[in-house]
C-alpha cells in the first residue's frame, strides 16, 4: 500500500490523483481541478481524519491510503509521526508531506481555508465557550472574536517546525508541488518503485492546475507585502482579505510583540495607516 501523509490543505489529493494518472501501474480516475484548486472532484480510496481510522482500516487491501496528520484526534504534528511510524515496518514506504517553515505553514492554513468546507468546524471545535459561555458554536462568535481565535491557531502552527522527519521516508514540502511539480512527481513515482506513463502530460496539467492556485498566492502575497509596507513604514492599501488571511496578519504581528486592539474589530483595517492605528507595541 502506498501511504501519503499529509497535512490538510497539502496537495494530498492532488499528490493522489498524479501518483494514478502519470503512472503506468496505477488505476486512473476521473478527476479535474475544481474552480477553488482542490482535486476533491474524485473520491480517495482511503482518505482518514484520524490515526484510529487509519488503524482500524489499515489491514484492508488499498492502493493508496491518504491519512491527515495531526488529524482530528487533536495530536500534535510529531506526536502523530512517532505514532505512525511505530505502525509502520521498516520496509514500509512513505511519503511525507509536510511544512518545515512558518510562511509555509501559514500558506497551507490559507489554502486549506478556502478548499476544506468544514475546516472550521475542525479548528473551532468546543473553543466557543472562550470568548463567550453562552455560544453554542464559533457561528455564534463575532468576526473579530474568530480572527482572534483563528489567530490563535495559526500560532501553533510552530509545532510542525520540530517535525522529526523519518530518514526511510521520502519528504517533500508544498513549495515542492506548487514551484518543482514535475520532478517532484517523477521523484514520488520512482520512490514507489512505480514507472512514469509518458503518453501522460505532466506539464500541461501542472500549468491548469497552477493556475487555479494563483488567487490564493496571490492573497498570501498580498499578506507578505502588508507586513513588509508596516514594517518600512511605506504606505499600501489593498482589498479586503479572507479572514484566515487577517488571522495570518494577527499572527505574525503578534509573533514579533504587536498585538491588535481587536476588540469589536469586526472590519479589519484595509490600508497600512487604519492598520497601524489598531496597533498595540
Amino acid at each position: 500500500m502506498i501511504i501519503v501523509l499529509f497535512v490538510p490543505g497539502s496537495f494530498g489529493s492532488t499528490i493522489e490523483y498524479s501518483l494514478r494518472q502519470f503512472s503506468n501501474e496505477l488505476c486512473c480516475v476521473e478527476a479535474d481541478v475544481l474552480d477553488d484548486g482542490s482535486m476533491h472532484s474524485f473520491k480517495k480510496e482511503f482518505h482518514s481524519t484520524s490515526i484510529v481510522d487509519f488503524l482500524r482500516n489499515k489491514d484492508k487491501i488499498f492502493e493508496i491510503a491518504t491519512p491527515v496528520y495531526p488529524g482530528y484526534d487533536c495530536k500534535s504534528p510529531s506526536d502523530t509521526i512517532e505514532l505512525y511510524k511505530k505502525e509502520f515496518d521498516k520496509l514500509q514506504k512513505v511519503l511525507l508531506i509536510h511544512l518545515p517553515t512558518m510562511h509555509m505553514s501559514e500558506q497551507n492554513q490559507l489554502f486549506a481555508y478556502y478548499k476544506i468546507p468544514r475546516l472550521l468546524d475542525g479548528v473551532m471545535k468546543d473553543k466557543q465557550t472562550a470568548w463567550n459561555p453562552d455560544y453554542q458554536s464559533y457561528k455564534d462568535m463575532q468576526i473579530y472574536e474568530l480572527r482572534e481565535a483563528l489567530s490563535f491557531y495559526i500560532d501553533q502552527q510552530v509545532e510542525h517546525l520540530t517535525l522529526k522527519k523519518p530518514d526511510n521516508w521520502l519528504c517533500i514540502t508544498t513549495n515542492d508541488i506548487l514551484y518543482n511539480f514535475k520532478n517532484t512527481i517523477v521523484t514520488v513515482i520512482d520512490y514507489f518503485g512505480l514507472t512514469v506513463d509518458h503518453s501522460q502530460n505532466i506539464d500541461e496539467f501542472y500549468l491548469r492546475w497552477f493556475q487555479k492556485q494563483q488567487y490564493i498566492l496571490n492573497e498570501f502575497d498580498t499578506i507578505n507585502n502588508i507586513l513588509d509596507h508596516l514594517n518600512t513604514g511605506s504606505d499600501m492599501s489593498w482589498i479586503q482579505l479572507s479572514l484566515m488571511g487577517e488571522a495570518i496578519i494577527q499572527s505574525r504581528l503578534r509573533r514579533q510583540n504587536i498585538e491588535i486592539a481587536c476588540y469589536n474589530l469586526n472590519q479589519f483595517p484595509t490600508d497600512i495607516r487604519e492598520l497601524k492605528k489598531v496597533l498595540i507595541t
